[in-house]
Formats: C-alpha cells, sequence, structure tokens
C-alpha cells in the first residue's frame, strides 16, 4: 500500500511492535503475566503511533480490535487526530486456508476473532476472500478521498460517550 500514496507514509503493523520484544525469558511467564505484559505492549503500541502522528506523520495501523479496551484506549489516545477505520473482511473458510498455509497459528484462530467487527463502524471495507493485497490497497487509497465526516472514530467516540 504505500508506494500507492502520494505521501510519505509509515506502516506501523503491532506485530513489529511485538518482534522488538526480547524472546530469551530467564523464567516462563504465567497467563496473567503474559496478558499483563500484551496489555502493556498494545498500550506502547497505541501511544507509539500517535506520538509519530502527532509530529505530523501519516500513520497505517495494521490492527486487530479483537478487545473492547483497545478501541476504549485508541479513542482516548487519537481524540483530535484525523484517523480513518479501515475493515478487512475475509470468509472463514478462506481464513481457515490460510492458518493451514501459514502453519505458526492454530487453525481457527481468525475465526474465533469476532469481536474484531464488534463495533460496528468503518469508513473503509475491504474483503480480501477473493481479492488479492494489492488491489483491496488500490480500494483504500481510492477510497481514503472520498470519506465522508464524521468518521467512524468520531462516531464511536460519540456514541461512547452517550452511553
Amino acid at each position: 500500500m504505500l508506494p500507492l500514496l502520494p505521501d510519505p507514509w509509515f506502516l506501523v503493523p503491532v506485530d513489529a511492535i511485538g518482534a522488538m520484544r526480547s524472546t530469551v525469558h530467564t523464567r516462563v511467564l504465567n497467563d496473567a503475566e503474559v496478558s499483563e505484559m500484551l496489555r502493556r505492549t498494545r498500550l506502547g503500541y497505541h501511544r507509539a503511533v500517535a506520538a509519530l502522528a502527532a509530529t505530523g506523520n501519516d500513520v497505517i495501523m495494521d490492527y486487530p480490535l479483537s478487545e473492547q479496551w483497545r478501541m476504549d484506549d485508541l479513542l482516548d489516545t487519537f481524540t483530535g487526530y484525523d484517523v480513518t477505520l479501515v475493515e478487512v473482511r475475509c470468509a472463514q473458510e478462506e481464513l481457515d486456508r490460510r492458518e493451514r498455509v501459514r502453519g505458526d497459528r492454530s487453525v481457527g484462530l481468525a475465526r474465533s476473532q469476532t469481536l474484531v467487527y464488534a463495533h460496528g463502524e468503518a469508513d473503509i471495507v475491504v474483503d480480501t476472500t477473493n481479492t488479492d493485497a494489492n488491489e483491496c490497497a488500490a480500494a483504500v487509497v481510492v477510497a481514503l478521498r472520498e470519506v465522508s465526516s464524521p468518521k467512524a472514530f468520531d462516531r464511536l467516540r460519540h456514541r461512547r460517550d452517550w452511553t
């Protein structure tokens, strides 16, 4: 997607932030410690992206919104920023097929991530089931020019503030 955009952009996937974490541990973390480590990582990710944006950079986050607290924190952290929420969809059967090909996660993990769509808002939606990544990226770039206001983050923030 980056080569299709007119100005310099950063692509900051959450996996890249996770990959910066040390992998050699002197002890095995229990489930609660792993959960807390992942929460801190994700909170740091939100703020790292916000820091890039605060200095005038355009940033693409690659990040599943699979827990409500993530969305809540993003809504707070990105108050005052122009955020475009892109929803990437794919048929469950295709997700299973891709997981089998990848081999680095259990088949069905993506299928279990239904909370990714629970917020019910998006500015742009693409479906990768039968469309390759380059075509989806081109569709997103075209759609970026046509997104109307209020955007999804603003609608979500307004809805949250009134409940």
